[in-house]
């Protein structure tokens, strides 16, 4: 059985977000000078290179500094990352206001003004490492029109593998397997039923069917269920497993995550309870 890979997305935002203080920073104020607006949205991914491929973190501390480009104290916002929809790493929410006549604004606030003041992304830290924004100026200027915007932004942490042509392949990826840039993340030139952009996350050969990333073998040990797949290097997975085989994405439950690749098959036995159900397994690669 071939491997499933699910990238959705909903309008629901999942974790709790913080804020913080940092050293020698502003601190907070509890009451609001100005007239609370709705907050900002940015959320996004953080990549880090694991091997030759860019995967996503969902693990550790996301810190932002902001400051007025106009002069004043700057502030921290903290979030943690997590795992959202299996497609970003975090949403945090930044606290805004509209201005009172002749009350200073709230520490630690973003003003929403006509025209527009502008704000400083000083830096973003993971867990204090310095992290770098790849899809978002450092600079913004919130109108009051822009009240409760989302914004992505992605960050990175190190260097990620160059893709010049922004399609979701490496370039290094594109030229050892196609001589040039011109392949689609879409396409199938093997015809194994795995697009190039699943191959290239899978790390394996897009331009050779047998090389595949699936499911070897399964089956009930007194232990438990053993499950074998194909693996390859700088890789992990997630295993998830179902009672309901047409019960959709949201019936398959983690049974393990954050398994290591170890090349060229990896090995799992499922010891979780099974009360005489029958199950249904699905392997994800982890970005």
């Amino acid at each position: 059985m071939k491997s499933n890979l699910y990238y959705r997305f909903t309008a629901r935002w999942v974790g709790a977000v913080a804020l913080s203080v940092g050293a020698g920073l502003g601190t907070f104020s509890s009451v609001w000078a100005g007239i609370p607006e709705p907050d900002l949205v940015w959320y996004g991914k953080v990549l880090m290179t694991s091997g030759d491929v860019a995967v996503r973190a969902t693990v550790g501390i996301l810190t932002w500094q902001i400051e007025p480009m106009a002069g004043g104290t700057p502030w921290v916002l903290s979030t943690t990352l997590t795992n959202i929809n299996d497609q970003f790493s975090f949403a945090l929410r930044v606290p805004c206001e509209s201005m009172e006549p002749a009350v200073p604004p709230t520490a630690g606030t973003v003003v929403l003004t006509s025209p527009p003041s502008s704000y400083r992304r000083v830096t973003v830290t993971l867990d204090g490492q310095p992290l770098t924004i790849m899809s978002a100026p450092n600079q913004f200027a919130p109108a009051i029109t822009d009240r409760g915007r989302s914004e992505r932004i992605d960050l990175a942490l190190g260097s990620v593998p160059v893709d010049t042509d922004g399609d979701g392949l490496a370039d290094s990826w594109e030229m050892q397997h196609f001589g040039g840039l011109n392949a689609l993340p879409g396409d199938d030139p093997d015809h194994d039923g795995m697009s190039n952009l699943r191959e290239y996350r899978a790390g394996t050969n897009p331009t050779d069917a047998r090389s595949r990333f699936e499911m070897v073998e399964i089956q009930s040990l007194p232990e438990g269920i053993y499950v074998r797949w194909s693996s390859q290097p700088n890789r992990h997975y997630r295993l998830r497993r179902s009672s309901d085989l047409l019960g959709g994405a949201a019936s398959y439950q983690v049974v393990q995550s954050g398994l290591a690749a170890t090349p060229p098959f990896n090995e799992f036995i499922d010891t979780s309870p099974r009360n005489g159900a029958a199950f249904f397994y699905v392997l994800e690669i982890e970005e």
